[in-house]
């Protein structure tokens, strides 16, 4: 479906429309320390696993293609069941109403969050406090990850098995292949990491070297970490480059690949300031910048800079391309939110309506998802 063809019905909320951006928690720094031995993954549910008949999709394209022209929460939500399979997911999201945020005492609000499969059908998976990252999918939608008394717990969306990770381990990055998870167990200063295989749920501790002040952007094939510094270039301005380290997750062999700015979209600097504007992830795996030019406003009117996507292949540390958004203005605008194989998800709005689109690197075409209430948070698979 392009986007050039008449769209769905407007989603127009009841009073004026005020654009809500969801600020992301704040960036810790990553100091990691090795260890050694494999841990069994204990499990809680032993009811047998029961596989429901739903092809593997070849792409994460094809996991979203079965969503429906206009998106709306069920009118009488259903639970996700816990004894049947419901198949794999194409997103989680959220709506959030602004009037829900009670400013005298500063209490976020705890929102309904909503899982649409791949066939398009909608489980309430629950409450979740606005922009808390407590709930998560795995690349291929098979996995759904949520914290709950203080720990996470694993779903097998295509079986009825259900783990809880050990406490003290926390979700830190899906592998591109989706076959495992990387966590993070904080021991005093710094970090330890492990991974889970997902399938039969085996935990091997990592010897990563001490990374301080680094963000983990990329999990490849469970057997490589992609980390990038994620604080501001001297005298607190935004970096020129962005380089990203790439560490064996043995420990025994390191690369870097950057992305040059300068280079692929005229002066301009990586917007990396509060709101995390560099994602990795993808088929092949990709990291992706928000860069804005370096350019006067002639009025002297605050104004917000064009923005452009540009983006870095992690295997051969070529350029994947580079995607001019539309700049904010006039109730119009793009939002970068994530990536689907080759393509970048994009939440697109006008005076009127709010969209899911992608967007081609090669060409910069788009294409309509689905459109999508006001207020919207959308969690796709393998953020």
């Amino acid at each position: 479906m392009e986007s050039t063809a008449p769209g769905p019905a407007p989603v127009t909320p009841p009073e004026p429309r005020r654009r809500r951006r969801w600020l992301a928690v704040a960036l810790a720094g990553l100091l990691l320390a090795g260890a050694a031995g494999v841990t069994a993954w204990r499990t809680s549910a032993t009811r047998p696993s029961v596989f429901a008949d739903v092809a593997a999709p070849s792409s994460a394209r094809e996991l979203l293609a079965g969503l429906p022209d206009r998106l709306l929460p069920p009118p009488t939500p259903t639970a996700l069941p816990t004894d049947r399979a419901v198949g794999r997911a194409a997103l989680l999201y959220q709506i959030n109403d602004p009037k829900s945020f009670t400013a005298a005492n500063g209490d976020l609000p705890q929102l309904p969050t909503y899982l649409v499969t791949a066939t398009g059908d909608q489980f309430s998976v629950g409450l979740t406090t606005m922009g808390a990252a407590n709930q998560a999918l795995s690349p291929d939608g098979r996995w759904l990850a949520q914290r709950r008394d203080r720990q996470w717990w694993i779903r097998d969306l295509t079986a009825t098995t259900d783990r809880a990770v050990p406490p003290g381990h926390e979700v830190r990055q899906w592998s591109s292949d989706g076959r495992s998870l990387l966590l993070g167990q904080s021991t005093g200063a710094s970090e330890a990491f492990t991974t889970f295989t997902l399938s039969t749920g085996e935990l091997r501790p990592l010897a990563l070297p001490a990374m301080p002040a680094r963000r983990m952007l990329a999990f490849l094939d469970g057997r490589e970490v992609a980390t990038a510094e994620f604080d501001l270039g001297p005298n607190h301005q935004p970096r020129k480059q962005l380089t990203i380290a790439i560490h064996d997750v043995d420990g025994r062999n390191a690369r870097t690949v950057s992305i040059p700015t300068t280079q692929q979209a005229g002066p301009g600097d990586i917007r990396n300031g509060l709101v995390p504007l560099v994602r990795g992830g993808g088929d092949p795996a990709t990291v992706w910048a928000l860069v804005a030019p370096q350019e006067e406003n002639p009025t002297g009117q605050p104004a917000a800079p064009p923005m452009t996507l540009v983006g870095v292949d992690l295997r051969s540390g070529k350029p994947a391309g580079r995607i001019d958004l539309v700049t904010p203005k006039d109730g119009e605008g793009e939002e970068f939110i994530g990536l689907a194989g080759t393509e970048i998800l994009l939440q697109r709005w006008t005076a009127d309506t709010v969209e899911l689109v992608t967007a081609d690197p090669a060409t910069g075409q788009r294409r309509l998802l689905t459109s999508l209430p006001d207020h919207t948070r959308v969690i796709l698979p393998g953020d």
